[in-house]
């Protein structure tokens, strides 16, 4: 029974494959469900009681804007002040662009903090969000956003 439960353990281990790239730290997500973006440079900090988590490829660059580095989750729905963007080389899209005059436009998104290590200054998550255009035309899904021990460069907020 020993030997089947550890050939199960080590089955499962090999077919659970970390969405991470092999670097840590990483930033990554999926664009419109079908895109792998995977920042090739990213950084995060925390400055005027914002913090801001920042990565770009040669797809495009996303920018995430919440209010404190603590762990929860903020969301970008409604009137909060928390933003996310994704700027291709066309269009930046935003979760700011709120058009409350169509029920098919509206901020969605969170991102949750579930590591933040103040003595190695790092910080981990997940993130997803919709974002509009200034048009209201365009939209774009990330989704299955992380980014994985980044290191916070600023002192910490307290």
């Amino acid at each position: 029974m020993k030997k089947i439960f550890i050939l199960l353990l080590i089955l499962f281990s090999f077919n659970c494959e970390d969405n991470l790239s092999n670097s840590i730290p990483a930033f990554q997500a999926i664009i419109d469900g079908e895109v792998d973006w995977i920042a090739q440079d990213f950084n995060a900090t925390f400055q005027d009681n914002q913090l801001s988590i920042f990565g770009i490829n040669q797809l495009g660059a996303i920018n995430i804007s919440i209010s404190s580095p603590e762990l929860g989750d903020f969301d970008f729905f409604g009137l909060s002040n928390h933003s996310a963007v994704f700027q291709d080389d066309q269009l930046q899209y935003s979760t700011e662009n709120n058009f409350q005059g169509s029920i098919g436009f509206h901020r969605e998104g969170i991102l949750s903090i579930t590591e933040y290590n103040t003595d190695s200054n790092y910080i981990s998550g997940h993130f997803y969000f919709d974002a509009f255009d200034i048009s209201g035309e365009n939209t774009i899904n990330v989704s299955q956003g992380v980014f994985y021990r980044v290191i916070l460069s600023s002192a910490n907020p307290d």
